[in-house]
C-alpha cells in the first residue's frame, strides 16, 4: 500500500531525474528511480496534476519531461 506521503516523495525524485534530461520514457524512468510501476504511475499522476510535467507520445511512445515555463 503506497501512504500519500510516499507519492510525495516518489514524484520529487521523478522530477528530479527528470530535471537533468530532455525527456524520458516510463521505462526509463523505471531503471533510474527503482520504483515499481505502481509508485511511478502515482508519482507521474502526482506530478501531472500539480503541472509539473510533459507528456508527448510519438511513434507510438509516451515521454515525460519538466514542464518549464517562460514568460516574455
Amino acid at each position: 500500500m503506497i501512504r500519500l506521503n510516499d507519492i510525495g516523495n516518489n514524484a520529487g525524485v521523478i522530477w528530479r531525474i527528470l530535471s537533468t534530461k530532455e525527456r524520458m520514457t516510463a521505462k526509463e524512468l523505471l531503471l533510474l528511480t527503482d520504483l515499481d510501476m505502481l509508485e511511478l504511475g502515482a508519482g507521474i499522476g502526482w506530478l501531472a496534476r500539480e503541472n509539473k510535467i510533459n507528456m508527448t507520445e510519438e511513434s507510438g511512445k509516451v515521454f515525460y519531461s519538466v514542464f518549464r515555463e517562460s514568460y516574455y
